[in-house]
């Protein structure tokens, strides 16, 4: 029982990012990518543009409310 308490521990341990559990940053990730492409389908992303970086920068913050949403 003892080792699988400090397992758990250990695993919430992990997790932790800027003080909260962050259980769903491969979801975040995933839908950040999704509408990141979305919103540049048809520009040139051969180099990263100052408006490939903000839209991937935006797309990160958009997946974070999503998922909070849905989370509440």
């Amino acid at each position: 029982m003892g080792e699988m308490k400090r397992a758990i521990e250990r695993e919430r341990q992990e997790f932790q990012l800027n003080g909260k559990q962050e259980r769903f940053a491969s979801t975040i990730v995933i839908a950040a990518a999704i509408v990141a492409a979305v919103r540049i389908a048809r520009d040139d992303i051969s180099t990263p543009s100052p408006r490939v970086l903000s839209v991937v920068a935006i797309s990160v913050q958009l997946a974070k409310l999503i998922l909070d949403r849905v989370v509440r």
